[in-house]
């Protein structure tokens, strides 16, 4: 009786686990809860079918698409199934799909702001596949986890059918991030010997860590009360620095040949007061908003394009070697395609050789959003090992995370940046915040402080991981209304105090050690900068993790 009532229960669980919670996500009953989005503004030209025979995997009813002009905007076309009910769950979403063009899967929250969940790109293939990506629903209700294929990338078709909404199969680790501060205290502590006298004692303490911890900058020439504070703040939560907007193409250089140099060298004498390192951000973005389409950069034939972008990197590298100690070569390559579009991805892989030979001390990087705080990880690890398998010296991978709308999900994190980690190369965080530029910040201060604690531990406590950037803290300077750590009167917020007390009272090292016979005093600590104390005299010294 017993056996048979287990093999019964098992019936049960094995079907509910993988049951779709979308309905007719294979179209078998019609074109219900199916429509095409186009964006009216600027809207697409399109031939479509929804729920017809023949269409569909192996013959069954699906959708087709074929793009015959995009839209203005990317996200300006969706394909969209029936909306679903979901718990606060993670949940798999898969789809068959086949054609010649991206796909974008995003998954959303209902009106009015229809906070995006997650999001991956897809490149299809003419074999029908099967597609899948993991979310977390964190929101309940009808209507409040919506699915939507966006296919406004290029021209090009796409066959669609049998898509699904279910528990996820994998069992996410919650317990990875438990074990947190175990982690970092293995992963990010050395072992270190100081030369002494015998029986000698040494007081050690950490003045700044070795690994980079830091922000966007955005500093004014001025030299007011205002700016001081602002630069003194800096100097107080952060040791790492990027260039938030002036060393960006259009910024530096608005006009050929008319150089920003005095406003760029305000950031480099920063950096030397405060014993900081530089990002340089970034060499090539090929945005067309904020009116960079008018810039020279994106103007003339492919040929004036690659010669422009030639320049300027031979140009600024050579300039500034050894000041900027790795650059983001190209930002968002895969969500700013205006250039490759009309030049051919060939041209990004000549920037980093470029960049290369004009500075081969520089560490040179691909900078990418919603590949780590969304599910876009699958594309840009085939872009990156595209690139790697043809020697194109492509030496980090800048993630950038801009979490949105969504809150950390540690296992994720984990799951996206192990992937990225297969390629080898050193991981830096090299945007993050939390809110919408539509929205500002959407959560409380206290939200916001808890985020971002679980943000930096989930990111320290990973091996891959080598650096990490904010992306500004002061709402006043800040591209997202409320989403600093420091609010517009200068005000500490929660956040900010959680951050220093992570890295000043959590991850510190301020001990002592007594030398051996010959000399030598052992301790266990975070590398960095320390003040050491010996009997008759203080030394400040750096103690890097390959001493």
């Amino acid at each position: 009786m017993f056996k048979k009532f287990l093999v019964f229960v098992l019936l049960l669980l094995v079907p509910l686990s993988a049951k779709n919670i979308m309905s007719n996500g294979d179209m078998e009953y019609g074109d219900g809860g199916w429509y095409l989005w186009n964006k009216p503004e600027g809207p697409a030209k399109v031939k479509y079918k929804i729920a017809e025979e023949k269409i569909g995997f192996k013959g069954s009813q699906g959708a087709f698409v074929e793009v015959l002009e995009p839209p203005h905007i990317w996200w300006g076309l969706q394909l969209q199934p029936p909306q679903f009910l979901a718990d606060s769950a993670y949940y798999t979403l898969s789809f068959k799909a086949k054609g010649d063009m991206l796909v974008t899967s995003i998954v959303q929250g209902g009106a009015p702001h229809y906070r995006q969940k997650e999001s991956a790109v897809f490149q299809l293939t003419p074999e029908w596949k099967t597609y899948e990506m993991t979310f977390l629903a964190d929101e309940k209700g009808y209507g409040l986890n919506n699915v939507s294929f966006q296919i406004g990338h290029q021209k090009g078709s796409l066959w669609l059918d049998d898509v699904k909404v279910s528990l996820a199969k994998a069992n996410h680790d919650t317990l990875w991030y438990s074990q947190a501060e175990a982690r970092i205290d293995s992963l990010r502590k050395v072992d270190f010997y100081i030369q002494a006298k015998a029986d000698e004692k040494i007081s050690v303490k950490l003045l700044q860590h070795e690994f980079p911890f830091g922000t966007a900058l955005a500093l004014y020439r001025s030299k007011d009360s205002v700016e001081q504070w602002y630069r003194q703040t800096a100097a107080h939560y952060f040791w790492h620095g990027v260039t938030e907007n002036q060393f960006k193409w259009p910024e530096y250089e608005p006009k050929r040949s008319k150089l920003k140099k005095k406003e760029l060298e305000e950031y480099f004498q920063f950096a030397k007061q405060n014993d900081w390192d530089l990002r340089g951000h970034a060499l090539v973005w090929a945005i067309q908003g904020y009116n960079y389409d008018k810039h020279f950069s994106n103007k003339g034939s492919c040929k004036d394009i690659a010669s422009n972008i030639k320049k300027r990197i031979e140009r600024d590298l050579k300039e500034y070697k050894g000041r900027f100690i790795d650059y983001d070569v190209w930002n968002e390559p895969f969500h700013e395609k205006f250039l490759f579009d009309k030049c051919g991805w060939e041209l990004m892989d000549s920037a980093f050789v470029w960049a290369h030979r004009a500075d081969p001390t520089a560490v040179l990087y691909i900078n990418e959003y919603n590949v780590v705080a969304a599910g876009e990880t699958d594309y840009y690890y085939q872009l990156i090992k595209r690139m790697l398998d043809k020697k194109i010296p492509v030496q980090g991978i800048g993630v950038q995370c801009h979490y949105q709308g969504r809150l950390v999900s540690p296992s994720l994190f984990k799951e996206r940046v192990d992937k990225l980690a297969r390629l080898g190369l050193p991981i830096k965080i090299t945007e993050f915040d939390i809110g919408t530029f539509e929205q500002g910040l959407h959560v409380s201060e206290l939200k916001q402080a808890e985020e971002y604690a679980k943000f930096i531990r989930t990111a320290y406590s990973h091996p891959a991981i080598s650096g990490i950037l904010i992306w500004g803290f002061w709402d006043q300077r800040h591209w997202i209304k409320n989403g600093g750590i420091i609010a517009s009167d200068g005000r500490a917020k929660p956040a900010a105090d959680s951050v220093y007390q992570l890295w000043h009272k959590n991850w510190t090292t301020d001990t002592s050690a007594r030398a051996d016979a010959s000399g030598k005093a052992h301790f266990r600590g975070f590398p960095g900068k320390y003040e050491l104390r010996f009997e008759n005299k203080i030394d400040t010294v750096w103690i890097r993790s390959q001493n």
